[in-house]
């Protein structure tokens, strides 16, 4: 399973991803969050409510043979990306829970600076659920808005909340671009820790 965490792209973008995330039999949920960069009139867009979402998932889940439906949390009245907003939302693995293993990959796609790069995001999948176990393998994917995460949201992420940054490559991709690649590379790295 795959729970994608999106924040939120331009309105036409998103309209246009909603199919193609669904599509992806993997993903189970979609978590549209406001971002510090994310423009502020989109967050009013139309595309974020159900009327217009709940058909275009449907045409996606068509295409991917699919019958699960897609959960969506649309969280736009959070002021910033935060551990609570997070932990409420349940995305946080409980570190003092010793009965429940965790085979989540919690990735945090991320381009690098000019003295870190990230691994691929490949690599951080399977090296989070590629041991064997009996709980089934599981991922979290954050994709920033147009303009990138700030430090501060990634410190969030990968400080506070155990998310791993990872890259898909070099290249500064565009929203669009960036979710379908991740949630392929992610799913077919979910498939090679099943078939392990």
């Amino acid at each position: 399973e795959i729970t994608l965490i999106l924040a939120v792209p331009y309105p036409a973008r998103l309209k246009y991803l909603w199919p193609v995330i669904a599509s992806f039999s993997a993903v189970t949920r979609v978590v549209i969050v406001r971002a510090q960069r994310s423009n502020p009139e989109y967050m009013r867009s139309t595309v974020l409510q159900p009327p217009v979402y709940e058909p275009l998932i449907e045409r996606g889940m068509s295409q991917g043979e699919r019958t699960r439906p897609v959960k969506v949390d649309v969280c736009m009245k959070e002021e910033v990306i935060s551990r609570n907003l997070l932990a409420r939302l349940g995305l946080i693995h409980k570190r003092n829970d010793n009965r429940n293993i965790d085979r989540t990959a919690r990735i945090f796609l991320d381009c690098g600076d000019d003295y870190t790069t990230p691994p691929p995001a490949r690599e951080v999948v399977v090296d989070r659920c590629g041991n064997q176990s009996d709980v089934a393998p599981s991922a979290i994917v954050a994709i920033g808005p147009e303009r990138g995460w700030t430090d501060a949201e990634a410190t969030v992420f990968v400080n506070e909340c155990g998310f791993k940054s990872a890259m898909l490559g070099s290249s500064t991709l565009r929203v669009d671009t960036a979710v379908m690649s991740g949630l392929a590379v992610v799913s077919a790295a979910l498939d090679e820790c099943k078939s392990e």
